[in-house]
C-alpha cells in the first residue's frame, strides 16, 4: 500500500505539472471507484480545474478552482496516478512496472482529460481505491477521523508521549492505526521500529521514555529521508525524467527476512505476522 512518502511524493509532482489545467473530459470505467453518483461527479470536474493539492495522512485532498468542493482520492493497497503529457510521466502510488504503461489498460479504471491533451489515468488492480467529491463538512468529516500528522510540529515527543498514555496493545498495532497518527504504514513502521530498537511485538505500557523519544525521532527521520528519495518502489520502473523511488536501498529489515541484520551482524532478519500484516525485525537488536 501506498504509505504517506509515496503519497506526499505525488502530490508534489502534480502541483507541478496539473495545477489550473481546464479538464475536458472525465471518463469512468469502472463506477464503483467513484463514490456516489458518477453524473454528478463529472458534471462538477469536466470545466474545472485543480487549484491546489495536498495530503493528509494517506488521502490526496485537491481543491477545485471553479468550486467549494474538494476532490478526494485514496489509492488504498494497489491504486495508481500516472501522468502522461507528452514525453512527461509522472507516476505514483503502488509500484509500477515498465510494461504497465500501455494505458488506458484493463486496470485503468478513471481517466482525466485535459484541455492540452495531457491525460490523468488511475489504476488499481485490486479496486480498493476511490474518489470522491466532498463538500467541506464532508472533508471535515474525513479529516476528523484521522490522527496526527507526524510531519507536523504538532508531533513532538511530548504529544506523542501523551498519545501512548494508557493505550494497550503492541506498538506496531498503535503505529498503524490511522486514528492516532495519519499516514504511516507498514514498511515505515518496521524502519521506524528498527532504527529504535524496538520490538514490533512490544507492549506500549512497557515501553520507556527513552525508547519513546527514539521512537519519536526515528520516525520523523525515516519519512523525511523516504521523501527525499521519493519513497520506495519494488521494481525497475522509471519516469521520463529519469526518477524512482530509491528509499528501496535504505531499507534495513522490509523485505529482508532471512538475512543477516544490517546493523550488528549477529542477529537475521525474521518475518512474523503483527496486526495482520508482514512484520519483519532483528531479534538480536530490537528489544
Amino acid at each position: 500500500m501506498p504509505e504517506l512518502p509515496e503519497v506526499q511524493t505525488i502530490v508534489n509532482d502534480l502541483n507541478k505539472n496539473i495545477l489550473n489545467k481546464k479538464i475536458e473530459r472525465v471518463e469512468i470505467c469502472l463506477s464503483k471507484i467513484v463514490k456516489g453518483k458518477s453524473a454528478d461527479f463529472r458534471k462538477i470536474l469536466e470545466g474545472n480545474s485543480f487549484q491546489n493539492i495536498i495530503r493528509r495522512g494517506k488521502f490526496i485532498i485537491i481543491k477545485l478552482t471553479h468550486s467549494d468542493k474538494h476532490l478526494l482520492i485514496h489509492l488504498r493497497m494497489t491504486g495508481q496516478l500516472i501522468y502522461i503529457n507528452r514525453n512527461v510521466i509522472i507516476t505514483g502510488g503502488h509500484s509500477l512496472k515498465n510494461d504497465q504503461l500501455g494505458l488506458p489498460s484493463k486496470q485503468t479504471h478513471l481517466i482525466v482529460y485535459f484541455q492540452d491533451d495531457s491525460r490523468l489515468f488511475y489504476n488499481d488492480q485490486r479496486q480498493f481505491g476511490y474518489w470522491q467529491i466532498v463538500d467541506s463538512l464532508g472533508l471535515e468529516e474525513v479529516q476528523c477521523k484521522l490522527g496526527i500528522e507526524p510531519l507536523s510540529p504538532d508531533f513532538n515527543s511530548k504529544n506523542f508521549e501523551k498519545l501512548l498514555v494508557g493505550k494497550r496493545g503492541n506498538i506496531k498495532s498503535f503505529l498503524l492505526n490511522q486514528r492516532y497518527i495519519a499516514g504511516l504504514g507498514n514498511i515505515y513502521v518496521d524502519e521506524s521500529l528498527f532504527q529504535a530498537g524496538i520490538l514490533p511485538i512490544r507492549l506500549i505500557n512497557s515501553l520507556k521514555k527513552e525508547e519513546i523519544n527514539k521512537l519519536h525521532r526515528a520516525i520523523k527521520g525515516i519519512l523525511r529521508i523516504a521523501i527525499r528519495y521519493r519513497g520506495t518502489t519494488f521494481n525497475h520502473y522509471r519516469d521520463a525524467q529519469g526518477q524512482r523511488g530509491r528509499f528501496v536501498n535504505l531499507l534495513k529489515v522490509y523485505q529482508r527476512e532471512g538475512q543477516k541484520c544490517l546493523r550488528c551482524s549477529q542477529g537475521v532478519v525474521k518475518k512474523i505476522k503483527v496486526a495482520g500484516r508482514g512484520t519483519r525485525y532483528c531479534s538480536f537488536c530490537q528489544k
